[in-house]
């Protein structure tokens, strides 16, 4: 019997990288030719250089306006919808059999909101953790060690 391709993506909020495993005792192989990379510049580089300023109803105060959203955080939810529709496209060309998701608490759950339901059927593991400073072989011994032992 052939072994699952297996596809691990390992994300935070700015980088995304993707690893093919021909079965779980097989050494990871990049995916793709290249990480994914957000760009999230500090927030006095993203808006507008001031918030609105806005006038007490009563005397003659003012002070200025914070923005609703968090920009870093609609970046990183940004982020999260490209790698889901990623997954979406090799889903349908049959890419990979199983698919493990390994990102932080956030960007895990941006990916689950961003997944159609084939390719959620198609993933086997989710680690809630960031592991994108690890090495291809670092990964692979935590996965064996941890998740597939």
């Amino acid at each position: 019997m052939k072994p699952p391709r297996i596809w691990i993506l390992v994300a935070d909020g700015e980088t995304a990288r993707f690893y093919l495993a021909e079965g779980r005792t097989a050494r990871l192989e990049p995916a793709l030719p290249f990480e994914f990379r957000a760009p999230n510049p500090p927030a006095r580089e993203q808006g507008t250089d001031r918030p609105g300023r806005v006038y007490e109803s009563f005397g003659e105060a003012h002070h200025g306006v914070e923005p609703r959203t968090d920009l870093h955080r609609e970046v990183k939810r940004k982020f999260a919808v490209e790698i889901a529709d990623l997954l979406k496209t090799k889903a349908r060309e049959n890419v990979f059999d199983e698919l493990v998701l390994i990102a932080p608490p956030k960007m895990m759950g941006d990916l689950r909101a961003a997944l159609d339901e084939r390719t959620r059927a198609c993933v086997k593991t989710e680690l809630a953790k960031d592991l994108t400073r690890l090495s291809p072989t670092e990964l692979h011994t935590y996965l064996t060690a941890e998740v597939w032992s």
